[in-house]
């Protein structure tokens, strides 16, 4: 029978599942690199393989005295169909137990592997700029995994030490956008870390897997870079010179789990000073650092604060103790309850003075989180927000903020109380009965033991769970939109957004039924009860076998009831304090979103003109939506921009919003650089009317004087006239004092001309239209038009269209296709020459006679 010693048998104790892996194929990649394919017709039994899995591969001890030896090995092309998957050995010399196995292999050999406690690759939230993966040939398979989960627009830099001239034989993965260095060993383990180039490597995420030495050198490296933990996963996956195998601790050999590691001694690197970079990751940590230090002094305090209540209890126990032992110690019994109840005062005193000082703490901080996110979402670009929904910056505003004030408030003091307490009483329990309250200890042994088996027998299904709820989030947001369309056609049980609620129903049940059990022996063993009937029984076989005072027995039945479910409190506890740290962290990512820089030398527009000269722009800058746009809009002149959808005129309009700055090139009005406007100036030239009305939770008059809330009711009043919304508006309840959203809703075309009227009260020398009639009925798209026509009067105007019969009277059309600009002229001009413009014309005149 095999030996595993102690990593083995805690293996089997939390729930680790052997399988038999049996030799069916064996490729020499090169000399020293060996892939082997195994048959594993168990491996796959409600198994899902996520990037970079791997397996705890048992190898037998090449002196053949029956011990086995454990170490990961990333699974590579698994194949469940088949039952099929493969591991790769680099062949080490001298070789450790796994390289001597796999040396020696040959088809029809079985091994024993568990996939127990085995992680893989996730890409991180938030996801990174790019990624550093630096090892060598035994990384290789880890590092091809990544590679193929890894986006194809994300950067990689992959950095490979080559200790045999035929390492880079082997292959990797290929990614557009990877450059992959084999640096040729040197004998110095500082080969790797030099290799990390003089850059800024903010927002990227680091994976070490190399030799020991090298893999300490790369981490001391990465931190004067500023790396911060959280973005480095690091592992030795081998020590240079020494056969691994014989210490089970050690890191894996081969493709092992990334686990973060801090070396015990730094590897001298000679390198220049590095750059120092900034890592989103870190948003959550940064916005709360102000708060470091008085929740250290918080923790402090509740410490001293839960020894302080605790106390009188065990006066109290102690008084009892004595009574029953020797009957005396009566005649102090009033002086202990007294200071037993002054005790319990000042605990309670102590305790609400710490909790107002937080609340204090939390107001403030809370108040200035706040402040802080508003004045932040003022000075983003437009087009920040209108990439998202009301209900984000809501949740940064108001839901993340409260989630953080349970984390400033009560998250630190709760886990403290909750940790403090139950230990000093176990403490106390083990000067009076260290057997006792040893076996006191076990129910909450046996948790642990039932809770990790939960969790690895839930493994399997915690990716699927995630991939659910994902799709259910989406698709119930999609039928909610719907939700007119979807009862008009409604498919009964069998529709879309029912069926997968019915699937998410079968998959969960399929999950938990066979987990009810466990659930109900785990929430058996930590009930007080369960703790009362151990101390009973075993302090009764105690005591009958003389090895235990019945005084002894009391302090138990006392206090030991429920210190094991306070200790499970600290679980419950750390799991708000998570919730309330990503509610933090999301708080944080908004307030690193780069704002719209202000001018440091403003300029003042001389005129109206506006020009597009060589702009290029795209939402990441591997992607361009539109490239090299020349365009010149007159004074007082309308033109229109037009092409297939995705061409870029959506985005051409938000550029001359300054929704975003363009990537190169420049806009200007007046022969002023956008961004040499300050923000208030620039909206007060360039007003926009976009197809996604936007109306504020308000009265009718405080939206339409959104841009100049000092304008009087006349002004008001004007301009509704001049949109064509005036005669409904003086239908309306209150008239201009009725409150939209509550009291009544607008239509489409009415709450267009409502807008329309705003931008005339702003009176904007610029004007931005992005298909302005999109919601609007056929006769209130003739009221839209007649507004349009009263707002573009004398005024420098683009207009995006997708209804080419609204721009027929345009001084310019301008069509796009493909971000770039392949005709301009008027109607007639463009209609008389082939080309994008008559092809599209021509379509819309199929469409309204198929319509007709």
């Amino acid at each position: 029978m095999a030996r595993r010693g102690y990593a083995g048998a805690m293996a089997k104790t939390f729930g680790a599942v052997e399988h038999t892996l049996t030799v069916v194929g064996v490729e020499d990649i090169t000399p020293h690199y060996r892939r082997i394919t195994f048959h594993a017709p168990t491996l796959f039994d409600g198994q899902s393989f996520e990037p970079s899995a791997w397996v705890r591969l048992w190898a037998p001890d090449p002196d053949g005295s029956g011990r086995e030896h454990q170490r990961g090995y990333t699974l590579v092309e698994p194949d469940p169909d088949n039952q099929r998957v493969g591991l790769e050995f680099l062949l080490h010399e001298p070789p450790g137990p796994a390289s001597a196995w796999a040396a020696g292999v040959r088809t029809g050999d079985t091994i024993q592997v568990t996939r127990w406690a085995s992680g893989h690759f996730a890409v991180p939230d938030p996801e990174p700029e790019g990624y550093l993966l630096i090892g060598d040939a035994a990384s290789v398979a880890g590092i091809n995994a990544i590679l193929a989960a890894v986006p194809d627009t994300t950067p990689v830099v992959v950095l490979l030490e080559q200790y045999h001239d035929e390492d880079s034989a082997i292959p990797i993965t290929p990614h557009p956008r990877a450059t992959v260095a084999w640096l040729p060993t040197t004998g110095d383990p500082g080969v790797l870390a030099r290799a990390i180039g003089e850059r800024d490597w903010s927002d990227w995420y680091a994976w070490v897997t190399a030799e020991s030495a090298a893999t300490k050198a790369v981490v001391a490296r990465l931190k004067e870079h500023g790396f911060p933990r959280t973005d480095v996963k690091s592992r030795a996956y081998w020590v240079k010179g020494k056969a691994m195998g014989t210490d089970r601790q050690q890191a894996a050999e081969e493709a092992a789990p990334a686990k973060e590691t801090v070396p015990e001694e730094t590897v001298p690197v000679e390198t220049v000073p590095a750059e120092v970079g900034r890592w989103r990751s870190r948003a959550g940590a940064r916005l709360l650092a102000p708060l470091r230090s008085r929740f250290i002094l918080a923790g402090v305090f509740q410490g001293v604060i839960s020894l302080l209540q605790l106390a009188p209890y065990l006066l109290l126990v102690e008084l009892c103790r004595r009574l029953l032992a020797d009957g005396a110690g009566a005649a102090g019994l009033a002086d202990l309850g007294l200071l037993a109840l002054v005790l319990m005062g000042a605990g309670a005193a102590a305790a609400g003075g710490l909790a107002l000082a937080m609340h204090v703490v939390d107001a403030r901080f809370g108040h200035h989180v706040r402040m802080t996110v508003v004045r932040k979402l003022s000075r983003l670009p437009l087009g920040w927000l209108t990439e998202r929904n009301s209900g984000t910056v809501k949740q940064a505003v108001m839901d993340d903020t409260a989630s953080v004030h349970y984390l400033v408030t009560h998250a630190v003091i709760d886990v403290v109380a909750a940790a403090v307490t139950p230990i000093a009483v176990l403490c106390y329990l083990f000067t009076v009965s260290p057997g006792l309250a040893a076996i006191l200890l076990v129910p909450l042994l046996a948790y642990l033991v039932l809770a990790a088996r939960m969790v690895q027998g839930s493994t399997a299904q915690l990716a699927r769970f995630t991939v659910w709820e994902k799709r259910v989030s989406a698709e119930a947001v999609a039928y909610l939109d719907g939700l007119t369309v979807v009862r008009a056609y409604d498919a009964g049980p069998a529709a879309g957004f029912r069926a997968t609620l019915d699937e998410r129903a079968r998959f969960l049940d399929a999950w938990q039924r066979p987990l009810t059990g466990r659930k109900t022996l785990v929430d058996l063993v930590t009930r007080p009860l369960t703790s009362l009937l151990v101390i009973i029984v075993a302090g009764g076989l105690m005591l009958a076998g003389g090895l235990l005072a019945a005084s002894d027995l009391l302090p138990f039945l006392l206090l030991g009831v429920t210190f094991g479910s306070q200790l499970l409190a600290v679980a419950y506890g750390m799991g708000s304090m998570r919730d309330a740290r990503a509610a933090a962290q999301r708080i944080g990512l908004i307030l690193d979103e780069r704002e719209l820089p202000e001018p440091g030398r403003p300029r003042t527009p001389s005129g109206h003109a506006v020009r597009f000269e060589q702009v290029s722009f795209g939402y990441d800058e591997r992607h361009p939506v539109v490239s090299g746009i020349d365009l010149e809009l007159a004074p007082g002149t309308v033109t229109a921009l037009v092409g297939p959808s995705g061409a870029g005129k959506s985005t051409l309009a938000a550029l001359l919003a300054r929704f975003h700055d363009v990537g190169s090139g420049r806009i200007t009005i007046g022969g002023a650089d956008l961004r040499e406007l300050p923000l208030d100036e620039l909206y007060r030239r360039v007003g926009f009317v976009f197809q996604d009305v936007s109306l504020v939770r308000g009265s009718v008059h405080d939206n339409i004087a959104l841009a100049r809330p000092d304008a009087s009711r006349a002004e008001v009043e004007r301009a509704a006239a001049d949109a064509r919304i005036h005669d409904r508006i003086v239908r309306l309840p209150q008239g201009y004092d009725t409150i939209l959203g509550e009291e009544i809703s607008l239509s489409g075309g009415e709450a267009q001309r409502l807008t329309i009227a705003r931008a005339l009260l702003a009176d904007p020398p610029v004007l931005v239209l992005d298909e302005a009639t999109a919601f609007a009925d056929p006769d209130s798209e003739h009221r839209v038009q007649q507004a349009l026509s009263r707002l573009a009067e004398g005024r420098t105007v683009l207009m995006i269209a997708h209804r080419l019969h609204t721009v027929t009277g345009a001084d310019a059309i301008v069509v796009l296709d493909g971000g770039r600009v392949v005709q301009r002229g008027t109607h007639e001009s463009l209609l008389a020459a082939p080309g994008l413009y008559r092809e599209l014309w021509n379509a819309a005149q199929v469409t309204q006679e198929v319509s007709a």
